[in-house]
């Protein structure tokens, strides 16, 4: 009977020990899974802006127009400022020397139909040089052509996804109606990918949904108000090499600081400033977030702790055994912290798996880009086993310290 006891007694024992172990074990699984999750979040969120600032164009200087109200552009006129114009372009094309091409673009209010359907793109009056800033390729046909602007020709080019919109009307030689005036289709854009940006910060424009005029057709839209239809939406600018961008900024404030009298009617978009301090706020942000993940691993760790002190409780006699058949101390140390290295890896290991499959989830449910990165799982392997290191080194210096006699005394 007493033996039957005693057998009861120490499987309760064996299933308790085990119990807690797990239970310690899913502390660092879930710090491991939290800190994965976390920075796979901040790594997406990095590259979606990245990807945003570089369909701007990394050697590109952009300036725009701001959206004023009537008044506001007749107080800047007033002012002196002729609001960004075509030459806002030309002077700044003769003064930087460092440009390897220049574009002006206009928005235009115009609507579109054909095969009694109405597609609403946006519709942008160019320049030549637009195709080579934004590395257009053509499907079908060409691009406007310094003769078409010249001319002032009422010709079009496509992006891909109203070209196909417009079905039979979206075809090379095909006339579709804008505004109150016909226009005849002279290229179609080859497809681009875009990505919709979170920010207007950076944001881009999907090229596949826009219609090319030559600039200065817009003036068919509306003849009344000649020194509106001056006004030009953008200029981009392109340098030759991405080391000249700061100088050729500085010599662009001056110049236009000048031609429009100190009004701020315009903004300057740096797309490599931008990049530049997207990575600088992303860093702090993956800190923060490893940082906060990182408490559940210190969570984990006392629970380790805690398993690792209880265990060295119930082994007293186990520990004073080996001390008395010629262990010593630092073999003692080294059994408690090799158990606690495996119970941290157990969970490590677990947390890496369910972390993976947890960002995965993320980006499936929730729309958000994630990425698991090599650094992420090799940072969370890393915390797991300083962390379970740690943990362990005080209960196994607790057994090691352990008097031999009284530990075998112990009951």
């Amino acid at each position: 009977m007493e033996f039957k006891e005693a057998v009861e007694q120490g499987l309760r024992s064996i299933l308790l020990h085990r119990l807690r172990t797990f239970l310690s074990t899913l502390g660092i699984l879930f710090g491991v899974v939290a800190v994965i999750a976390m920075l796979a979040i901040g790594e997406g969120a990095k590259q979606e802006a990245l990807e945003q600032i570089e369909q701007l164009g990394i050697r590109n200087i952009i300036i725009r127009q701001n959206n004023l109200s009537q008044d506001q552009q007749a107080k800047a006129i007033q002012q002196g400022s002729s609001l960004l114009s075509l030459d806002d372009m030309l002077s700044l094309e003769k003064a930087l020397p460092d440009l390897s091409n220049i574009a002006a673009l206009k928005s235009i209010k115009a609507s579109l139909s054909a095969n009694l359907q109405e597609v609403t793109p946006e519709i942008l009056g160019v320049t030549r040089g637009y195709e080579e800033i934004q590395g257009l390729e053509m499907s079908e046909g060409r691009f406007i052509s310094h003769l078409d602007i010249s001319l002032r020709r009422q010709v079009c080019v496509l992006g891909s996804e109203i070209a196909f919109l417009l079905g039979k009307s979206g075809h090379i030689d095909q006339s579709i109606r804008i505004g109150n005036a016909q226009f005849q289709v002279v290229g179609i854009l080859d497809h681009k990918t875009w990505r919709q940006g979170k920010s207007s910060a950076f944001s881009s424009r999907n090229l596949n949904q826009t219609l090319f005029l030559p600039l200065g057709t817009e003036a068919v839209f509306s003849r009344s108000d000649t020194k509106k239809n001056a006004t030009l939406s953008e200029i981009v600018m392109q340098v030759v090499r991405g080391e000249q961008i700061p100088e050729t900024v500085a010599m662009t404030k001056r110049i236009m600081e000048k031609r429009h009298r100190m009004v701020e009617d315009y903004q300057i978009i740096v797309p490599q400033e931008l990049m530049d301090q997207a990575k600088r706020m992303q860093y702090t942000f993956n800190l923060v977030l490893g940082s906060v993940a990182a408490i559940s691993l210190l969570l984990g760790g006392i629970g380790i702790m805690n398993i690792m002190l209880a265990s060295v409780s119930e082994r007293i006699r186990e520990i004073g055994i080996r001390r008395a058949v010629g262990a010593n101390r630092w073999h003692i140390a080294r059994q408690f912290l090799l158990e606690s290295l495996l119970i941290t890896l157990m969970g490590a290991f677990g947390g890496v798996a369910l972390g993976v499959m947890f960002s995965f989830l993320i980006s499936v449910f929730a729309g958000w880009q994630t990425i698991v990165t090599p650094w992420s799982v090799s940072i969370s392997l890393s915390m797991a086993i300083g962390v379970g290191l740690c943990s362990g080194f005080y209960p196994a210096w607790k057994a090691a310290s352990l008097n031999p006699i009284a530990a075998l005394r112990n009951e």
